[in-house]
């Protein structure tokens, strides 16, 4: 995580005068991974970038309550939906609540998905390491099981 913290910094494919960095941010820079960073004797040009953008996590829920809970802990990494497989008695006050959170409502009826409510557009309020992690971590996941 420091690690990004670092990286989030520096801006991507420019060259940075190590002097112009506090010495906390210097020392940071001269432990990142090989290929994170090009470090030269007075300047550092940031290479790494986000490997993926993710657009929309989807939840699946037997509830609807679940799904807001679940789909709720994407917020600040993408936009978020939930799927049901079932039709809730009191779907107005769902798509109501859900529309408020900007939550999406897929509901899977035999080999068919009906979209109820589009999510909410994402937008990032500010660039973080905790969300960069997320993207690496599942980037990560996508490689392990295509090499499966």
């Amino acid at each position: 995580m420091a690690d990004l913290e670092c990286l989030l910094t520096l801006p991507a494919g420019v060259r940075i005068p190590l002097e112009s960095l506090e010495s906390a941010a210097r020392r940071a820079v001269r432990v990142l991974p090989t290929g994170a960073a090009d470090r030269e004797q007075a300047t550092v040009t940031r290479r790494a970038v986000r490997p993926l953008r993710v657009d929309l996590a989807v939840v699946r829920a037997s509830g609807w309550r679940q799904g807001l809970e679940r789909a709720a802990q994407f917020a600040p990494f993408c936009r978020r939906a939930m799927l049901l497989d079932r039709c809730p008695s009191r779907l107005d006050e769902l798509l109501a609540e859900a529309d408020f959170y900007g939550i999406g409502v897929f509901l899977a009826s035999g080999h068919e998905v009906e979209l109820l409510l589009e999510p909410e557009e994402y937008r990032p309020r500010r660039h973080t390491a905790a969300a960069w992690w997320f993207v690496e971590d599942l980037y990560q996941r996508l490689r392990s099981a295509s090499a499966v």
